[in-house]
């Protein structure tokens, strides 16, 4: 009597899995199961090990959709809780927001400027605000006179106060939506997410995109929870997020509209155009960034032809605080000047040179290195180009970078290292505003100096990454696995010519 060995069970199922057609796995979307990270350091044995080669990795537990968005529900909840120290109840009694770390400029500029009184907001030219961000406010205090707050001139002081809470809500609602398209627009670009997508004749996905986990690098990030009530950025955010998903869908059209309208609402959102641009010039796509520049330059034509037309005076004030204001906080000129107690001369010029030199670096790197970058690697480290020469940093800034960090390096230490330091900053500049940062009997803010010197090396460190996996693109953990760009469109495995130079050293990796 022979004994069956169990081993011969096991082989025979694996001959029986590996007989199944290859057609088959693909039109199921199956993946070979991978050890995780925790099944690699043995943390998973009590609770039955790794995942076998027969589980089914679907359902609700696997799927990072509904947990991403109860996540960034508690997070933006959490959010709202740390500034309600900062609403003023009575007219009388002010509020210290920098003593408390929860300043915004939301309610601010809604009580300083006039706005509550009524009239038009594209004619106040104490706003010096983006077209977008004119319509958003304009948006946000018709829907709170609609629940009742008193917008007129003959309005009191303390009316004018209770609108401006209520105007506040109203936004915080707006900024939740907007922070939700952010969310769901890096959940369909991240890791995986281009993973056996079936296409058709003409390279179009004939199915949809996976939900990327890497969503979690944006829902779990202290800058939304330190940043996202500070203004409006995060709907210029939101449409930068979105258009990419546009162009990923291979919509150039719709692509183009939303990163014009995101353009209107904050120009560093032109990083994401300054990467299509390098990208399709690269690959050749002509006709689709045709499209897409067309579509973007003639909504952001239309925003700012519609703003000039209601009131040049206000328009043109806003250009000015743009591009000819002074040196700033948060960056190294400000504590150079701070320092030295003297003014740089030029110091426009100086920046501008810089920051169009390092852009020029960049865009010659991306055109002759061995493979062609990701659009999210373009687009961050052109973001980190113009924080680090700009002249002046406000930390609602960073909120552009989060979705595009997660896209272009999903690195744990990295990214770690990159939101201590602007977390780090978000805090010391409130306390560097309300002098609880100055060391007693000196009027040197080293503590300040110090955080902005960090978060310049933070930034400097991340950009670094994103550099590496540039120019060695088999070290990219979004490509691992054979993947491109899953946030190319038209891009994403199109043909490449590779530098002739590069190609020894390509094979030799």
């Amino acid at each position: 009597m022979t004994i069956p060995d169990p081993k011969d069970d096991d082989v025979a199922a694996d001959s029986h899995a590996n007989t199944e057609p290859t057609s088959f796995v693909a039109r199921r979307g199956l993946d070979v199961p991978q050890r995780s990270r925790v099944s690699r350091l043995g943390l998973d044995r009590r609770i039955g090990g790794r995942m076998g080669r027969h589980a089914w990795p679907r359902g609700i537990f696997f799927d990072p959709a509904p947990w991403a968005i109860m996540s960034a529900i508690v997070v933006w909840l959490l959010t709202i809780y740390r500034v309600t120290p900062c609403v003023q109840h009575d007219a009388a009694k002010a509020v210290d927001p920098y003593q408390r770390q929860c300043y915004s400029d939301i309610p601010t500029i809604y009580r300083s400027s006039g706005i509550g009184h009524g009239g038009s907001l594209f004619t106040n030219p104490d706003l010096a605000q983006t077209p977008l961000v004119t319509v958003l406010m304009a948006f946000c205090r018709r829907v709170a006179w609609a629940f009742g707050a008193e917008v007129s001139p003959k309005a009191t002081d303390q009316q004018v106060l209770d609108a401006a809470n209520a105007y506040w809500g109203v936004a915080q609602v707006v900024l939740f939506v907007a922070f939700l398209a952010v969310v769901i627009s890096v959940m369909l670009l991240g890791r995986g997410s281009d993973t056996n997508l079936l296409t058709d004749d003409k390279g179009r996905p004939t199915q949809v995109r996976r939900r990327s986990w890497d969503v979690f690098w944006v829902v779990l990030c202290p800058v939304v929870y330190l940043a996202g009530l500070i203004d409006f950025s995060m709907v210029p955010v939101a449409l930068a997020a979105t258009s990419m998903l546009a162009w990923a869908r291979r919509r150039p059209w719709l692509a183009g509209i939303l990163i014009g309208l995101a353009c209107a609402g904050s120009l560093q959102t032109a990083v994401v155009v300054f990467a299509v641009l390098l990208c399709c010039l690269r690959a050749t796509r002509l006709s689709e960034l045709g499209r897409y520049l067309l579509s973007a330059g003639a909504v952001l034509a239309v925003c700012h032809v519609s703003a000039a037309c209601l009131s040049l005076t206000s328009w043109w004030t806003y250009l000015r605080s743009a591009f000819w204001s002074g040196t700033g906080l948060g960056t190294m000129w400000y504590v150079i000047q701070d320092a030295s107690g003297a003014t740089i001369p030029g110091i426009g010029w100086i920046t501008g040179t810089l920051t169009i030199g390092g852009l020029l670096g960049l865009a010659w790197m991306s055109m002759t290195v061995p493979r062609r970058p990701r659009i999210a690697q373009i687009a961050c480290v052109a973001l980190l180009i113009l924080f680090i020469t700009n002249k002046v940093y406000s930390p609602q800034w960073a909120l552009l970078l989060v979705p595009l960090a997660a896209l272009a390096r999903p690195d744990f230490r990295d990214w770690a290292v990159l939101m201590v330091g602007e977390s780090f900053y978000s805090l010391a500049v409130w306390a560097h505003l309300g002098g609880l940062s100055l060391p007693g009997g000196s009027d040197a803010d080293i503590v300040y100096w110090a955080s902005v010197i960090l978060r310049l090396a933070c930034e400097v460190w991340f950009a670094w990454g994103v550099l590496d996996d540039i120019r060695r693109p088999w070290n990219d953990v979004v490509r691992v696995g054979y993947a491109d760009d899953p946030t190319g469109g038209v891009l994403d495995h199109a043909p490449d010519p590779v530098p002739e130079g590069d190609l020894a050293a390509e094979a030799a990796q």
